[in-house]
């Protein structure tokens, strides 16, 4: 019995271990890093492929009107498809989900395989995805800016705390406040409540202050990391699930090569 406890004990211990050594050894991992770069070039990408997208699709049905706006929807949709191809590719090689394309329509036709191609719902959620990535890139520009920008200059923080005239972070002419107001009113009154909360800044002027926030730092640099990959991990499953067997212009070039 004792043995047993003692087994179950060990067993916690290595598995508490493993948990701690995986959280401390995300700084030295490949997949860190791809998906940090995945999540910065997202942005740029993203940004793109909403002007683009949202242009295209208002331009052609503004002029479909007078017929000049289908060859502009025609030329958004293929170039969208082209676009999100590349997306495909970039998914696989920098993140882990493998995403299958449709490489063939069906149809002898030219015009059976138009139809295949505008009628089938991946087409759409492939070129819907262009524009959504916006939103990704986005919230992974500000996570990876703000939460390493500011892990990194608290880490370095015992380097240059005694030196005048440097701060870190944001430090007001006063304390900021938020106030929470509530009024209720009782027969003739009016009860009222103010609650007013005070922000203030941590100033460090000594070495083991230094030390302590440098080892905030660290485990805010861990946590960010942490969770730069989850979203990272969320970004490849929407991916997947957005543009998994949509039909890709782009890998039917690239297997003809």
């Amino acid at each position: 019995m004792a043995r047993s406890a003692a087994t179950a004990s060990d067993d916690r211990v290595e598995r508490f271990g493993g948990r701690l050594g995986r959280f401390v050894s995300v700084p030295f991992e490949r997949r860190t890093y791809l998906s940090l770069a995945y999540l910065l070039l997202a942005f740029p990408l993203g940004l793109a492929y909403f002007l683009f997208v949202t242009i295209g699709v208002s331009l052609g049905l503004g002029l479909a009107v007078v017929l000049v706006g289908i060859p502009i929807l025609a030329f958004t949709l293929a170039v969208g498809l082209a676009l999100a191809g590349f997306e495909r590719w970039l998914t696989s090689t920098m993140l882990e989900p493998e995403i299958e394309p449709r490489t063939e329509l069906s149809g002898e036709r030219r015009r059976d395989q138009f139809v295949s191609l505008v009628t089938d719902h991946k087409t759409w959620s492939s070129l819907l995805y262009l524009p959504a990535k916006f939103v990704i890139g986005l919230a992974g520009f500000v996570l990876a800016t703000t939460g390493l920008s500011t892990s990194l200059s608290m880490l370095v923080l015992p380097l240059y705390y005694d030196r005048p005239g440097l701060y870190v972070g944001l430090v007001p002419d006063r304390a900021p406040e938020i106030s929470q107001t509530l009024y209720l009113g009782w027969n003739y009154l009016l009860v009222g409540f103010d609650a007013v909360f005070t922000f203030g800044h941590w100033k460090i002027t000594t070495l083991p202050r230094a030390l302590v926030a440098a080892g905030v730092g660290l485990l805010l640099l861990l946590v960010t990391l942490h969770v730069l990959n989850a979203l990272a991990r969320v970004s490849g499953w929407f991916a997947r699930v957005m543009l998994e067997g949509g039909y890709d212009p782009f890998a039917v070039v690239r297997r003809s090569l």
